[in-house]
């Protein structure tokens, strides 16, 4: 477990501490938050955001989003917060980078008064803005499978499940913004309301804007995977009919030596030419000559 704390001013010489606890074991972080009066539910593993009230504190679930670049995989983090009016305690499983960038802009501009929403609204909305770095790499990813799906030569069985991969991790997303837009709501609104004199509220619908634009985002993107897998179908078919209208084409060819074949295969006494010392070589002639009529019609009409 790593713990970190950060010590700042407030309104009317109030000081603000917020302490973050990466992986903490649970025996941890009840101690921890024992420590200031505070009585959680332990929350349990969901892939939603909520933001709920109790008697000492509100407590706020996010979550926060990394790239396995190993894989190209989403790894989704929780990130918790219980929030006092002096006191800001929060814990993940991993770090994070935009905690790091918040604790920097904090050092860097010390002479600042912060109150705990202020501080709250910071956290979450770095969070948030972090977001759209993997809504960039969804981009990336989707601009080379739909090269993919117009290069003929890339692997079939590769595309449609790199689609596949594609297409639940963004559902995955929408479904995880979607509980934080109801989240961040609820937040705001506690901020703006219940008396709450916050400099937060100032600028608090921001958060919920950002979200909504995340949750717009993955929609666009949700429909773009869609479309990128009826394109690949489009295109699996389409080469399918090709190779059975090149299959039907090369049939056609051998139809007039089918055709010889079997009139001459039928059990007469007399057929033309069956006792012509050329008859034999002549019957093959016609047959190609034929064929290649056939083959020049077809390379005339662009059919191969």
């Amino acid at each position: 477990m790593r713990k970190e704390v950060v010590r700042l001013s407030g309104h009317q010489n109030q000081k603000i501490t917020w302490t973050h606890l990466v992986d903490p074991p649970e025996s941890e972080l009840v101690q921890v938050l024992s420590s200031h009066q505070i009585s959680l539910p332990m929350p349990y593993e969901s892939y939603r955001a909520t933001f709920d009230r109790y008697a000492t504190c509100y407590y706020v679930r996010f979550y926060g989003f990394k790239m396995r670049s190993h894989a190209e995989m989403l790894e989704v983090v929780p990130f918790h917060m219980a929030v006092q009016s002096s006191n800001i305690i929060s814990w993940s499983t991993v770090s994070l980078k935009a905690l790091d960038r918040v604790s920097e802009k904090i050092s860097a501009h010390s002479d600042l008064e912060y109150d705990s929403n202020t501080l709250t609204y910071y956290l979450l909305d770095e969070l948030v803005e972090d977001t759209f770095t993997i809504l960039d790499v969804f981009n990336d990813r989707l601009a080379g499978i739909e090269h993919d799906v117009f290069n003929a030569s890339a692997g079939q069985a590769h595309i449609q499940q790199e689609i596949f991969r594609l297409k639940r991790e963004i559902l995955k997303l929408r479904h995880i913004l979607a509980s934080e837009r109801d989240a961040s709501y609820q937040l705001v609104r506690y901020w703006d309301t219940d008396g709450n004199q916050s400099s937060a509220s100032e600028w608090s619908f921001q958060l919920y804007d950002h979200v909504i634009r995340l949750f717009d985002s993955a929609d666009i993107y949700r429909e773009l995977v869609n479309s990128a897998l009826d394109i690949y179908l489009g295109s699996v078919s389409n080469r399918l009919n090709e190779i059975v209208k090149k299959l039907t084409l090369v049939t056609v060819l051998f139809v007039p030596a089918s055709l010889v074949a079997a009139l001459y295969g039928m059990n007469f006494d007399y057929l033309p030419g069956q006792h012509h010392p050329w008859g034999f070589f002549l019957v093959i002639g016609a047959v190609i000559l034929m064929s290649m009529t056939l083959l020049a019609i077809f390379r005339q009409r662009r059919w191969l």
